[in-house]
């Protein structure tokens, strides 16, 4: 039976150091030649945030996704042809292991020479290219930043909320990036999306609860051909989510007296295994789904 996520309330989780960190961020919009919009590979979709769309107006921007390495091949090349068709500069990396950074800057550059060819500007620019690297929590800027800047300027963690200001750092070839906190949106459409951006860690598991975050990640695993079961001694995806974090708590040592499981403590190994690529590589935004 099909968990009806919708019947459960958003949480409206919207912490108070985004809202001045979203103020802080438009007001320096002015200063900024060109915007890189880093997204999250493993939900390309669910990871935009739609507040961005209007902040920025006409701002030349990128899109990046980052661990692609997590990701789905087969998905990533399909968003990569959509977005191709779409005429919208994109580019895969993964900035953990520095795979594919090497091409963002001069695929900055070459955007950046675009507009001013397209804007009839001939004169060479006389100060550095100003560049804002904005996303939702936990989607990898920190870790871009650090490997662009060769050097560890930004604060890096695995919880959403590690960066909580803005900051300009001197990048080589004669550009400045302005690094930025994550911002969610306030208001998420629906549940399943809220849900969603709990799995990849852009809202702290905390306040959607592991168990439910467990119960979202099995019903998209149950879809999925290429997991790794055998990682808690299955064949195949259980029939529901007891059956798979009671696999996971024998797997881990994770039982009670009376033979019980502890089930939060198997819910916490489950996301943790997703998230670090163990069950295999996902991508659960479709782009023939959008």
């Amino acid at each position: 039976m099909q968990p009806d996520f919708e019947k459960l309330a958003l949480t409206g989780w919207y912490p108070g150091h985004m809202l001045k960190a979203g103020r802080q961020m438009q007001a320096k919009l002015a200063l900024i030649d060109l915007v890189v919009q880093l997204l999250d590979a493993r939900m390309p979709s669910r990871s935009r945030n739609p507040a961005f769309e209007a902040a920025f107006g006409d701002k030349p921007r990128l899109v990046v996704f980052n661990k692609a390495d997590l990701a789905d091949p087969a998905a990533t090349r399909r968003w990569e042809d959509k977005l191709r068709a779409a005429g919208e500069p994109a580019l895969f990396l993964d900035a953990h292991t520095g795979g594919g950074v090497g091409r963002l800057l001069p695929l900055v550059r070459d955007t950046w020479e675009e507009v001013r060819c397209q804007r009839g500007t001939v004169r060479p620019m006389l100060r550095p290219l100003r560049l804002l690297i904005a996303g939702i929590p936990n989607v990898g800027k920190s870790t871009l930043v650090n490997r662009l800047a060769q050097r560890h300027k930004a604060a890096v963690g695995p919880k959403p909320g590690v960066t909580r200001q803005v900051q300009w750092i001197p990048l080589q070839g004669g550009v400045e990036l302005l690094d930025s906190p994550g911002v969610i949106w306030p208001r998420i459409a629906d549940k399943e999306t809220e849900l969603c951006l709990g799995l990849i860690g852009s809202i702290h598991d905390s306040v959607l609860g592991e168990e439910l975050l467990a119960e979202c990640l099995w019903w998209r695993l149950r879809r999925e051909a290429a997991v790794n079961w055998p990682l808690y001694a299955l064949t195949a995806c259980p029939e529901n989510v007891d059956g798979l974090l009671h696999a996971v708590a024998v797997r881990r040592g994770h039982l009670l007296p009376g033979g019980g499981i502890h089930r939060r403590q198997a819910a916490v190994d489950l996301i943790q295994d997703y998230r670090a690529g163990r069950l295999g590589r996902f991508t659960f935004d479709a782009p023939d789904a959008t």
